[in-house]
């Protein structure tokens, strides 16, 4: 089995570390920086993540350069199926929401459930979602109607193929499961794999997320930063961090999986490829730090072809958090004005980078004021320290099997809810129940025109008791037929498993 895993091995052996370790307040601190930041840097960067030149930026938000929160408005669900829908200030995107769903899948014990997260989770994400891509909502459609377990969740719909899938999606919530295991690497790679794969099966998401993870472990247990000993580190993670993956059963039947209808080549050679990619994006911060900011966008091609890229979209991170180490926020800053890129997301990865390490002072305090369910995002924080202290193993038990037709029926409850019950019974201020958020207040309810004729969208915005708040949104025609529910493949999958 070792043998037909050898893509995953390397002649390199990882040096000890040098890392200090840090005491529990000092570790808390950065946890609560490193999710607080990393949300701030999603909610600055949205509103810029579609301008591409500063005349636009100024005639949208009044603005050349973006340091605060902004109200801003956006057009959701495109051009036949649009409507404008003003965003509040402070308010993040589907990276920071799908970042708390991931942390929602971690348990007492600090493992990941990735059943929940690719049965529960993901399928409701869909209908609340911000600002989600394509990939990762053909991913969620498709796991619910199969009959296959996540881990085979191989999709091809039109122009989006699983295989081919190396966005940053993944790397972009893996930030919780870096944090719970900033004292097991081992596990650390293995849940940020499991992770990955349920949306991404390309290994520029897969390792992107995972030295992307690993840089937070890192910075998490550092007390003295040295740009040459981090430099050191990436280059053993990418060379490594997918060695300890070899003795896992599931590794080798996924990647059988893959390779069965594989067009352009094995996994084994993409991986490679990737690989050697991240070297050269490793070496380029090394020559062109201090240089020119936008010299490194343009060699990792991240305004053009690359622009979402789970590789190139990290390393930028990398070199925008070297390039400010000691003027952090203004990295941040650069990621979010860095038109033409992926801003918000980019951003959000050297927002994590910079609270990994300096913690939660590394932000204005305006910043986290102002920030959408700032006290959710800490509260997650907390449940995360305890999680590595010990202190939340009461009541938690081992990740066990997971009834998938039970998991649907709530989702199917939900959905016929959301479009009927919930919409012609309940009003604002009225109370709802959520599969995955628990009890919640309807704070505003309203119909939206969109361009398509005999259509309108309807919004429910609900604050949710344990912290989050949410914009519930379908489509329904004048018939009342609501567009993209999954209720009928629900029900399909509940009659048949």
């Amino acid at each position: 089995m070792n043998n037909q895993l050898n893509f995953l091995d390397s002649d390199n052996k990882k040096s000890d570390s040098n890392q200090l370790s840090q005491t529990s307040d000092v570790l808390k601190d950065k946890i609560r920086g490193a999710l607080v930041c990393s949300a701030v840097g999603d909610a600055l960067g949205w509103p810029t993540e579609f301008g591409r030149y500063p005349s636009i930026v100024h005639k949208r938000f009044g603005k050349n350069y973006l340091t605060d929160y902004i109200e801003w408005e956006k057009v959701i669900g495109g051009r036949f199926w649009g409507y404008r829908e003003k965003i509040k200030e402070g308010s993040y995107s589907d990276d920071t929401q799908l970042t708390l769903a991931v942390a929602r899948c971690i348990n007492g014990y600090g493992e990941f459930d990735a059943d929940k997260f690719a049965y529960s989770e993901l399928p409701l994400w869909l209908s609340y979602e911000r600002g989600g891509g394509k990939t990762i909502k053909t991913a969620a459609r498709v796991i619910v109607p199969s009959k296959k377990e996540w881990l085979f969740n191989f999709y091809k719909r039109g122009e989006i193929d699983y295989r081919y899938a190396g966005a940053n999606g993944a790397a972009m919530r893996v930030l919780p499961i870096a944090l719970v295991n900033v004292n097991n690497e081992k596990r650390l790679y293995t849940d940020v794999f499991k992770n990955a794969i349920i949306t991404h099966g390309h290994p520029r998401a897969i390792l992107g997320a995972m030295i992307y993870a690993s840089a937070i472990n890192y910075l998490l247990k550092e007390s003295k930063f040295n740009k040459e000993n981090f430099y050191n580190y990436i280059r053993e993670v990418i060379e490594i961090s997918t060695s300890s993956l070899k003795e896992n059963d599931w590794v080798y039947k996924w990647t059988q999986e893959w390779d069965r209808k594989a067009i352009n080549g094995k996994f084994k050679e993409e991986f490679r490829k990737t690989r050697n990619e991240s070297k050269e994006y490793l070496k380029g911060i090394k020559q062109l730090l201090s240089v020119d900011d936008k010299e490194y966008y343009y060699l990792t091609r991240a305004f053009d072809e690359y622009r979402g890229s789970g590789i190139s979209t990290v390393f930028i991170a990398f070199y925008l958090f070297l390039e400010y180490l000691d003027n952090p926020k203004d990295g941040i800053f650069k990621a979010v004005n860095m038109l033409g890129s992926d801003t918000d997301t980019i951003a959000s990865f050297v927002g994590g980078l910079c609270g990994a390490y300096y913690g939660l002072s590394v932000i204005h305090k305006n910043l986290i004021n102002k920030l959408q369910d700032k006290d959710y995002i800490l509260k997650i924080a907390e449940q995360l320290h305890n999680i590595i202290t010990g202190e939340s193993l009461i009541n938690h038990l081992p990740i066990g099997y997971i009834n998938r037709k039970e998991t649907l029926m709530k989702i199917l409850a939900w959905e016929i809810g959301l479009h009927e019950m919930f919409w012609e019974a309940l009003s604002e201020g009225e109370q709802i129940t959520h599969p995955a958020l628990g009890k919640g207040k309807i704070i505003r309810k309203e119909i939206k025109k969109i361009q398509r004729e005999g259509y309108v969208t309807k919004l429910i915005e609900v604050t949710f008791d344990c912290g989050q708040t949410c914009v519930f949104h379908s489509k329904v025609s004048d018939a009342g037929e609501v567009s993209e529910s999954l209720s009928r493949d629900l029900v399909k999958n509940i009659v048949t498993l």
